[in-house]
């Protein structure tokens, strides 16, 4: 932990817009707030997922006025909790492959911690589906936690 007496000084939190997402911003969020940590919301734009015909990139990727949107997107709706809570925050738009990329900015902010959301398929649906808190879990540079946006049973 980079805080003094081992509090936390930045987290880094993966946001796609999911509701697993939104749950680990708004986790982190109450995590930051008392620490004064600043949190780094990381969205990543996976090539697939904006794959046209055949798996080829699709022209939008490279309009200006495409990403732009997405970064507005980023700040203005996903992190409202932050802003309404104030918490510190500043925001990363990346391309690649989420877990590489999340864990790859988590090394570069020498964060101390990494959060994610949980999709909540569990196990060979997450294995093949290529889960982003698995991978997190095994290759991150600092503690990671993954929150369920599934409310806990009474």
């Amino acid at each position: 932990m980079s805080g003094a007496n081992g509090t936390v000084g930045r987290i880094v939190v993966g946001m796609d817009g999911s509701e697993g997402s939104a749950a680990a911003l708004r986790w982190a969020a109450r995590l930051a707030l008392p620490e004064n940590a600043e949190v780094v919301v990381v969205h990543v734009l996976e090539p697939e997922s904006h794959a046209g015909p055949l798996g080829l990139p699709r022209a939008v990727l490279y309009d200006a006025d495409w990403r732009e949107a997405v970064r507005d997107e980023l700040e203005g709706a996903w992190c409202a909790p932050l802003r309404e809570a104030g918490v510190r925050h500043r925001t990363r738009a990346e391309w690649g492959y989420a877990g590489p990329c999340l864990t790859e900015v988590a090394a570069e902010e020498h964060a101390d911690l990494l959060v994610t959301g949980r999709r909540g398929l569990g196990g060979l649906a997450e294995l093949l589906r290529d889960s982003v808190s698995a991978y997190a879990t095994h290759h991150s540079p600092c503690p990671v936690a993954v929150v369920s946006a599934r409310p806990r049973a009474a």
